[in-house]
């Protein structure tokens, strides 16, 4: 049987990191690994290709097609299957992903058979063994949704796995035609590697711990070691939503990186009181070749820093850029963006930076109510666009104090100076550090510069549609 695989590009309007980052899907490449030797499947990357879609359909008919889907991939992920549903007619079609399982609602549409809510590898192999069965009855499938005269009917919930051991390694070949075009920031190639999903923190804007309720589901250092070990990229993006949750598993996962010599360079996320905790951990992690972390600090102000659900404690911020600058790691510093700011306020976030050489990149985030989250449920009467293209934490999905076209340029301003802090601060400027992927990076900005610009025509234009669909 003939199963493809779609990874939908970003919707037209979004902007952000779209602009500067391409990550292999990982998610599809597991479901390919899970597959391998029982069907023919085939996986097109559109973030990178778009085109490719068209060409792959031309001479390969699949029985299923399915895609995945974050929140900012909804409109190009329907548009994905409505093509595989053009060139095969008869083929079964499957979204699953992020978005999928925290709000299904978006996926209410005719074009779409079946949504996979949470881990989909297991789940996926069984629809595409009852379907090579020549049955369509999927019923007894866990952690399945489908939608029936407007009615969401979901099939028994399948339990999260305790680990992730049980999964196959990712197979990598199925992307072999992309890989050289994966890349993040000034890094010219990357290779992503989930080591865990899920966090236990209850911040109210956060959408990974409505995706596993809370929990934390780790892979063994063991398997992470292998996959490590056999990827060819030299930068590793691990994509976990807290990587060092279990700090003993990370030590274990550094004792053997740093004993097997192995020579790499990483980016992942920690959180602050992690790394005030972990002190020696983290000095492992840079000896083993960790540059980066992203944290987010969200803000300067602790009284609405608690309002957030963040958990940290006053003073823990600064106690962290101090341990990572002793340590010989970056930071990439998140900040939330609240609908009141002036340039005072981005002025206060800039001279916390300067004190901090620590911080080499800084992150501006509109509080953004994704679905699913308590923020969304607390806020969703005042969203003033349901356009998932929007939900890139970028743009402004509440009404604003100051006026939007205001916030957007003093973002676009502050961005213009985050682009002078990294040059020299990651050393880009060094002749011997010059790279032609530079200017593809330069390019990224420049699309991000004018797109910030009109941000604001671009949330009226699609509000007074919807007001007017709403009339």
């Amino acid at each position: 049987m003939k199963i493809l695989l779609i990874n939908p590009p970003c919707g037209i309007r979004t902007i952000g990191l779209k602009n500067l980052t391409k990550i292999e899907p990982l998610n599809l490449e597991l479901l390919g690994a899970t597959l391998k030797g029982y069907h023919e499947v085939r996986l097109v990357d559109m973030e990178v290709a778009p085109e490719d879609l068209k060409e792959t359909l031309s001479d390969f008919i699949p029985d299923i097609v399915g895609v995945t889907s974050e929140a900012v991939h909804v409109e190009t992920a329907l548009g994905a299957l409505r093509m595989g549903r053009l060139a095969a007619p008869g083929c079964l079609t499957v979204v699953g992903g992020h978005q999928p399982t925290v709000w299904p609602e978006d996926f209410n549409n005719p074009v779409v058979d079946i949504i996979v809510r949470g881990e989909g590898t297991e789940s996926f192999k069984e629809i595409c063994d009852v379907w090579a069965g020549g049955s369509n009855n999927f019923q007894h499938i866990k952690g399945l949704a489908f939608y029936k005269e407007g009615e969401l009917i979901q099939t028994p919930h399948r339990p999260l796995p305790k680990n992730l051991d049980h999964q196959p390694m990712p197979d990598r070949s199925l992307t072999k035609k992309y890989r050289s075009e994966y890349y993040y920031l000034w890094e010219k190639r990357v290779a992503a590697v989930r080591s865990s999903v899920g966090c236990s923190f209850p911040c109210t804007f956060c959408s990974p711990r409505i995706y596993t309720n809370g929990a934390f589901i780790p892979r063994s250092p063991e398997l992470l070691l292998e996959e490590i070990e056999g990827l060819e990229e030299e930068f590793i993006y691990l994509c976990d939503d807290h990587a060092f949750h279990d700090p003993d598993r990370m030590h274990k996962l550094v004792d053997m990186i740093l004993s097997k010599g192995i020579k790499k360079r990483y980016f992942t996320y920690a959180r602050v009181d992690s790394i005030v905790a972990n002190k020696e951990l983290f000095a492992l992690w840079a000896k083993a070749g960790l540059q980066l972390v992203m944290s987010g600090l969200e803000s300067l102000d602790y009284e609405a820093l608690k309002r957030t659900g963040k958990r940290v404690e006053k003073g823990q911020d600064i106690e962290a850029l101090n341990i990572l600058k002793d340590v010989g790691i970056g930071m990439s510093a998140g900040f939330l963006v609240e609908d009141n700011f002036t340039c005072q306020d981005f002025q206060k976030i800039d001279d916390f930076v300067k004190q901090h050489p620590a911080i080499i990149l800084t992150e501006y985030t509109p509080l953004t109510p994704l679905p699913g989250t308590v923020l969304h449920r607390k806020v969703e009467k005042d969203i003033i666009t349901n356009d998932r293209q929007f939900y890139d934490l970028q743009h402004f999905l509440l009404p604003t104090r100051t006026p939007a076209k205001k916030l957007y340029k003093l973002m676009r301003d502050a961005y213009g100076r985050v682009v002078i802090r990294v040059f020299f601060r990651a050393g880009l400027w060094k002749p011997k550090n010059w790279s032609w992927h530079y200017i593809k990076m330069f390019k990224g900005l420049i699309k991000n510069f004018f797109a910030l610009g009109n941000a604001h025509l671009q949330i009226d234009h699609v509000t007074r549609a919807d007001q007017d669909l709403a009339e």
